[in-house]
């Protein structure tokens, strides 16, 4: 898998919105991923349960996701964890809560135990329709598109007419747009990201968006502004929101 950065359904930070445009100077929030190769799955989550349950671990300003890698391309990442941040300032008070907690260290002990990490990247959200009901589902499933845009500004336009159409509005659970600002060897600018209650809720839904003429019209005016590195699936597994 080429870039992973598998969002869930975001509705913690974004109670009560429905189709949101970033300004071009703020993303929406941000997101950190880490892919890791469980040997034993549920060490991992009895981990991660155990710090997020923690006077530290419920200190940061954050939510965290931990997913399980269906779709997964090039890379053996079994498993993935996801990290979402309101801002820039909830990213550094929730590095300075971890550098001295000794839940953290705990943690890190029983996470090396049971998996080791493959990659990890950080990116920002700049486009997002979560509207009431689009997801209902505790553990839904997210189909992820990893491009590499060459042509920025005719990319936008393009995508944007998507955005805005019916197609997108309409469709039947959350839609992301993502931007990626540091993710080691693994290519990709950018990400889209469909979220839907069931694995076969979300595919009936994609080949649905398929075809509409809203689809390719996109796919006529993006043409050659961008590259498809990737086409990954993942299933949420369990997620710890912090007020």
């Amino acid at each position: 898998m080429k870039i992973l950065s598998a969002l869930g359904l975001l509705t913690s930070l974004m109670l009560g919105s429905a189709s949101v445009f970033a300004e071009a100077s703020k993303p929406l929030f941000y997101g950190q991923s880490v892919g890791v190769i469980a040997s034993d799955a549920p060490a991992v989550l009895e981990a991660m349960d155990a710090w997020r349950t923690s006077k530290d671990g419920k200190a940061g300003n954050n939510t965290v996701v931990l997913l399980q890698n269906v779709v997964n391309g090039d890379y053996n990442s079994t498993h993935q964890v996801n990290i979402f941040y309101p801002n820039g300032a909830a990213m550094d008070q929730s590095a300075q809560t971890t550098a001295a907690s000794p839940a953290w260290k705990k943690f890190q002990s029983a996470l090396r135990k049971a998996a080791r990490p493959e990659w990890e990247n950080t990116y920002a959200i700049l486009r997002a329709k979560v509207k009431p009901g689009d997801v209902s589902s505790s553990t839904p499933t997210s189909i992820i598109f990893a491009i590499t845009v060459t042509d920025g500004p005719r990319f936008m336009r393009a995508f944007d007419d998507f955005w805005g159409s019916p197609a997108i509005q309409t469709f039947p659970g959350a839609v992301y747009l993502g931007e990626v600002i540091a993710a080691g060897a693994m290519p990709g600018t950018h990400f889209v990201t469909f979220v839907a209650d069931t694995r076969g809720k979300l595919t009936e839904a994609m080949m649905a968006l398929r075809g509409t003429e809203a689809m390719a019209s996109y796919a006529a005016a993006a043409s050659g502004t961008r590259t498809l590195e990737a086409t990954n699936m993942t299933a949420e597994i369990k997620r710890w929101v912090n007020d």
